[in-house]
């Protein structure tokens, strides 16, 4: 995933793109932005007796199944009370616009983090933490750039996590008729709504980073992990770019998965991405061909067969 602002400036500008009258209402709005969070509150989802499924059905839908997914989806839809049904395709639409924003950014964010740790033996065994720290700068810089130079202290994280009783029933609905249809798995319809309560709560707790809050729950972390996963998700409070993340010099990375080289600056990936949403989201509301929906892509970028099984862990 880009982290939890990238993908909600993202949403800010991809709604846009779809075709007018698809989003009717704030709360409509409200659901596509939240979606645009697509499966990664139920990595933050820790207090629950389901943990074990739910961490599960986020990596599944990351990696495999990509186009029965978003047809199971779609098909989900249709089978909604009709006075939900609009909510419902806007949180979908939210979901695909996730999920466009993270097959397109992942290879950066991955040829970046692997770059890393091929240097740095001691970040070894890591790659979660390496990979959320870009993903935090990241976050950092768009804020910067989509707001007017401002901080995260100016729009903490947590404020853009904004949801309604309605809008967990139905997108908790939605996601539990697509976990048992195309991954197999039981979930609760509650499971999405109060995995986004658990993502608010960690959120309030680890940030910003440099507060003596967070340092303490690093420290505490250490005692299991040598490096912090919660203090990698934190944001840094500053007004400096992080240039070298955002790739603003152009310097040539490889695409992981195609080999491509690329000069590309995470601002000019961005755009793309919101080009290609522009495309995926008209043929996935046609309804009629969702393997030109996703090309076989998973959410890391990679290019599956046509089995969609990824049994690669990136």
């Amino acid at each position: 995933m880009p982290a939890l602002m990238t993908h909600h400036l993202f949403g800010e500008e991809s709604i846009e793109r779809l075709p007018g009258g698809l989003i009717a209402s704030e709360e409509e709005r409200l659901a596509f932005l939240l979606a645009n969070q697509g499966p990664d509150p139920f990595f933050f989802h820790v207090l629950t007796l389901q943990l074990p499924l739910t961490q599960r059905l986020a990596h599944e839908m990351h990696s495999s199944y990509i186009t029965k997914q978003f047809e199971s989806l779609h098909r989900a839809i249709t089978h909604l009370p009709p006075r939900d049904a609009a909510l419902g395709r806007a949180f979908v639409l939210g979901l695909l616009s996730h999920y466009v924003l993270d097959r397109n950014a992942h290879p950066y964010v991955y040829a970046m983090q692997w770059g890393i740790q091929a240097v740095d033996e001691d970040l070894e065994h890591a790659g979660s933490q390496v990979h959320a720290v870009i993903e935090s700068d990241l976050d950092v810089y768009m804020v910067q750039l989509k707001r007017s130079g401002a901080t995260t202290a100016d729009y903490p994280p947590v404020d853009e996590l904004v949801t309604t009783e309605r809008i967990n029933k139905v997108a908790g609905a939605l996601i539990a008729h697509m976990a048992r249809e195309v991954y197999d798995l039981e979930i609760s319809p509650r499971s999405f709504g109060d995995a986004v309560r658990d993502m608010q709560y960690i959120y309030r707790l680890i940030e910003p980073a440099q507060s003596n809050k967070s340092f303490a729950i690093q420290q505490l972390e250490g005692f299991a992990h040598r490096y912090s996963m919660l203090g990698a998700l934190a944001h840094r409070v500053t007004s400096e770019p992080p240039a070298r993340t955002a790739n603003l010099n152009h310097i040539p990375w490889e695409h992981p998965f195609t080999h491509e080289e690329s000069s590309e600056s995470f601002p000019e990936l961005f755009d793309r991405a919101l080009l290609d949403y522009e495309q995926a989201a008209e043929l996935f509301v046609e309804g009629a061909d969702f393997v030109a929906v996703t090309r076989r892509i998973n959410y890391s970028g990679r290019l599956l067969d046509e089995s969609e099984i990824c049994l690669e862990r990136d």
